[in-house]
């Protein structure tokens, strides 16, 4: 469900003579200026919530394989590659070769957010409109003073774009926004790696399979992962 709401914002200031002491003014006490008023207006502003097409927080038992297991909502986990359990109530790759987990959230136009707790090295993400076979996704790793990096595979990975300097804090919330013609990366809020996608790439990632969203671990068994949601 969308929550909407009216956002206003008045101000009106007025120079004038009032009653009871209060402040007043007149055309000779302002040498000569003529009063006048600020004048306010409203500009009606509709902000939607987003809609949670799937989120987990990863509760549950230590050594609880991933595979299969459900969601807190939205959906069921399928490992594509790789093995990935809950490790103290977060997510995890439990090999070093690369490891996917996604799910299907009914859209090629969503979302998929998620905090990374990072360790000695990184180099971990999320994946966006995956049909198992054609994938974009985005990766952290610390190199540079912390690194995104989006991707694209279909028959081998060819780097989209890639911003340095990001930060290398134990933590950071990692986004992938896919709309129809763009995509975006964002690190702790902030927007850092934008793509056109051109047509073919939109015909290639956005047909009517591509609605697989989820984690990505390339070599990397250290990251884990926490508070997964996809977003439209």
């Amino acid at each position: 469900m969308r929550r909407r709401r009216a956002l206003g914002f008045v101000v009106a200031l007025s120079l004038s003579a009032t009653a009871g002491g209060l402040i007043s003014a007149s055309a000779a006490s302002l040498n000569g200026a003529n009063p006048a008023k600020i004048g306010g207006w409203v500009y009606p502003q509709t902000i939607a919530a987003p809609t949670v097409l799937a989120w987990t927080n990863f509760t549950g038992t230590t050594g609880t394989n991933l595979n299969g297991h459900a969601l807190n909502a939205g959906g069921t986990w399928t490992a594509d590659l790789g093995t990935w359990t809950i490790q103290t109530n977060t997510a995890g790759a439990s090999n070093t070769a690369l490891a996917n987990i996604d799910l299907n959230v009914g859209t090629q136009n969503a979302a998929a957010v998620a905090t990374l707790t990072i360790g000695a090295t990184a180099n971990s993400g999320l994946v966006v409109n995956d049909n198992g076979t054609v994938a974009l996704y985005a990766l952290y790793s610390k190199a540079a003073g912390g690194t995104l990096t989006l991707y694209k595979y279909s028959g081998g990975a060819t780097v989209l774009g890639t911003a340095t300097g990001v930060g290398t804090a134990a933590t950071g919330t990692l986004k992938v926004d896919s709309t129809t013609t763009t995509i975006k990366v964002s690190w702790n809020g902030t927007v850092l790696i934008s793509y056109p996608l051109t047509p073919a790439e939109v015909t290639t990632f956005h047909g009517a399979t591509n609605n697989r969203f989820g984690l990505i671990a390339d070599g990397d068994s250290v990251t884990r992962f926490d508070d997964f949601h996809a977003d439209q």
